[in-house]
């Protein structure tokens, strides 16, 4: 008999235990965001500062990849995926090498791979919507320089942080989300381009945004 009832009782504070798990696991809160927000862009960058002084071609080759989730109706979290090709030839500079100076036709390039922290606050929630955003992360950066027949180059991982000012047109909200980006980008980073510091662009952005 008292074997029976001890049975019961531990069958009891299982079935227990168990109920109180399960209502923990239902009740436990999880994250939904309010949209989530997948973003392909055309990138167009000039230098300016001292990397203006390396290479002052506008770059029409570049781009990115974002992914943004709505955290609240005006703020979003996400990454983003950059690269940036800036070239440029010169007829005829006296350039920097590794043991002095050459003077000849000078082809330049330099390629700039960010990866960033994104947050973006968005001011209005009608069909134009002009937001605010901020990203912070790393660059890789490789710079290469031939004069002649020297060749020079360096590469290097750095710091990079842009604010940028942006505007999302919605074409279409609801079960298809799409919409138009435009944006304007200022990037600092550390790297050094050729000899020169702290290379900096401004960024014209078109891109197209889609989600859930």
């Amino acid at each position: 008999m008292r074997t029976a009832i001890v049975r019961i009782a531990i069958a009891a504070a299982l079935l227990s235990a168990s109920a109180r798990a399960e209502e923990a696991w239902v009740t436990t809160p999880s994250y939904r965001p309010h949209q989530t927000l997948f973003l392909v862009n055309w990138e167009i960058a000039g230098p300016i500062g001292s990397f203006n002084d390396y290479i002052d071609d506008t770059s029409l080759r570049g781009g990115s990849i974002e992914f943004r989730s709505f955290i609240s109706d005006n703020v979003s979290l996400g990454l983003s995926f950059s690269w940036n090709r800036f070239e440029q030839t010169f007829d005829l500079v006296t350039a920097p090498i590794n043991n002095g100076t050459a003077s000849g036709p000078v082809f330049r390039y330099a390629d700039m791979f960010g990866v960033r922290g994104l947050a973006h606050y968005y001011l209005t929630q009608g069909q134009l919507q002009p937001y605010l955003g901020f990203g912070i992360g790393g660059a890789w950066n490789y710079s290469y320089q031939q004069v002649s027949d020297v060749a020079d180059s360096q590469e290097n991982f750095n710091f990079i942080v842009d604010p940028e000012v942006g505007l999302l047109y919605w074409l279409a909200k609801g079960g298809t989300t799409a919409a138009l980006n435009l944006a304007f980008r200022y990037t600092y980073t550390t790297a050094t381009v050729g000899r020169e510091e702290d290379a900096q662009t401004l960024s014209g952005i078109v891109g197209f945004a889609f989600g859930y």
